[in-house]
């Protein structure tokens, strides 16, 4: 299974939609996208997206205030990430934070038990 298709099924889409309205996001770690691109990608209104910003759940690449809004691919996973947490297990903004906190400190976790089995 590509990446591209990892990404479809870890975030399913909604059963009412059929697979005319889902749109094949194909990674590349160096590309950085413009916020429009990023909410027709997604599905997420510009304005969903920014809140998602200020919550400090997903950050532009660069400034928005020099650079304009633009998003890397992590921040596109991020947000398919929010929006399948939000939708479909219906987790508001603050456990969403406390989900990615969570999983960031059992990756780090994680990390510190491969260090410590290595020695």
């Amino acid at each position: 299974m590509g990446k591209a298709c990892a990404h479809l099924a870890v975030f399913p889409a909604k059963p009412d939609m059929n697979e005319s309205t889902l749109t094949l996001f194909i990674p590349d770690e160096r590309a950085i996208h413009p916020i429009d691109e990023v909410a027709r990608f997604t599905h997420v209104p510009r304005h969903t997206i920014a809140i998602y910003c200020r919550w400090g759940l997903i950050a532009p690449a660069g400034d928005p205030d020099i650079n304009g809004w633009f998003f890397n691919d992590d921040a596109i996973r991020t947000l398919r990430r929010i929006e399948y947490l939000r939708q479909e297990r219906g987790v508001n903004l603050a456990g969403i934070r406390l989900v990615f906190e969570l999983l960031a400190e059992v990756e780090r976790l994680r990390e510190e038990v491969r260090f410590l089995r290595e020695r």
